[in-house]
């Protein structure tokens, strides 16, 4: 069972359809059943797209990139 935090964990390679199709079929199933999540993707592939930078991988360097996941995931728990 999957849970937020690992959607979080995934949002780059969901939006970007990277996953294995074992764990697309598990983000598919967790965000049909949380609304925060899908609000959460959605939003953040719509900035993806307003910026210009969906499928331009070199936007985020990875200490950015975990920054961000630990920004995300601590919001998730102190929820």
């Amino acid at each position: 069972m999957m849970l937020c935090k690992d959607i979080v964990d995934n949002i780059m390679e969901y939006i970007e359809a990277e996953l294995d199709y074992e764990t697309l079929v598990e983000v598919e199933k967790h965000l049909d059943m949380c609304p925060e999540c899908m609000a959460f993707v959605r939003t953040y592939e719509k900035m993806l797209r307003l910026t210009g930078k969906l499928r331009e991988k070199s936007f985020v360097t990875p200490d950015v990139r975990s920054r961000l996941k630990r920004l995300l995931l601590s919001k998730i728990k102190s929820q």
